[in-house]
């Protein structure tokens, strides 16, 4: 179903100022932005294993430089409360972190409307407005850092779930034929598959420092699946790849190409891009829901 996009009554007020918090799982940022929801003046910390409304609230305070805040949107890992703005137990964050009500703590806190969404979408929509699938009808986006997520935006609108799950989730490899563990409790998913950890734990070498052309191969072979689904659901006119995994590029995608153009039989192969927009993708897609 859609998601609800902007709001406008900032339209009129040229003075608008807007808070944005990306939060991952080794990793937050916060910025903020005028009425044209473009981040500046950004803020970045490692994830601390306590405190997160503290923290939170520091980064925002450290960017709005003693300025009132009209809004606050944050992406978060997933999985969400989206009635509640809440984080429930994404299994990428720190335990203190989950189940946090950060829509009406920081609500409660600066007194503005506040915003989340789930982190792939705001990177989804942040690149459909901003970044690779400027222009385009219809954006599919993966991305692969710490956790797999994924995002599809129609029109310059979301298409968001029920449950607000995520794409890097989907089963490639079933525990039956011998997947490996997943941090989701199931095996084979994804993300068990292609992130950043995983990378690590199945090679034996951070995906940063990994200079085994056999294992990106491997990991180019799993992307390349997870694309040609995409591409059978959604018939989209780019694909695009971001995350920290991303920086590798040239290592897996000549076996990510090989295996799309292998599998894809119905469907003419759209554009499959890398993310332009680097770390800021999820900010512009969140502020863009204020």
């Amino acid at each position: 179903m859609p998601c609800g996009q902007r709001r406008t009554w900032w339209r009129g007020y040229p003075a608008a100022v807007f808070g944005a918090i990306d939060i991952g799982g080794s990793k937050l940022l916060a910025a903020v932005a005028g009425a044209d929801r473009r981040p500046t003046s950004a803020e970045r910390r490692t994830t601390p294993p306590e405190d997160p409304l503290g923290v939170l609230c520091d980064m925002l305070d450290a960017v709005r430089g003693g300025r009132s805040l009209d809004g606050i949107a944050i992406a978060v890992p997933g999985p969400f409360d989206r009635e509640r703005g809440a984080l429930t137990d994404p299994p990428n964050v720190p335990p203190a972190w989950k189940r946090v009500a950060l829509a009406e703590e920081l609500g409660g806190r600066y007194r503005c409307r506040v915003v989340v969404e789930n982190d792939a979408n705001c990177a989804a929509l942040g690149e459909a407005l901003h970044g690779a699938g400027s222009g385009l009808d219809t954006v599919v986006y993966y991305t692969v850092s710490t956790g797999v997520g994924a995002g599809i935006v129609n029109r310059g609108r979301l298409l968001t779930g029920r449950h607000d799950t995520e794409g890097g989730h989907q089963v490639l490899w079933p525990a039956w034929l011998g997947g490996p563990a997943c941090r989701c409790g199931g095996a084979g998913c994804l993300e068990a598959l292609v992130s950043g950890p995983s990378i690590a734990r199945r090679f034996g070498v951070p995906a940063e420092a990994l200079d085994d052309a056999a294992a990106w191969e491997d990991v180019g072979r799993w992307l390349g699946l997870a694309v040609t689904n995409a591409v059978a659901l959604h018939d989209p006119d780019v694909v695009i790849l971001g995350g920290g995994v991303c920086n590798s590029w040239d290592k897996f995608w000549p076996s990510l190409s090989k295996t799309v153009d292998r599998a894809l039989r119905l469907q003419a192969r759209p554009p499959i891009r890398q993310a332009a927009l680097g770390d800021d993708r999820n900010l512009y897609g969140a502020l863009a829901l204020l």
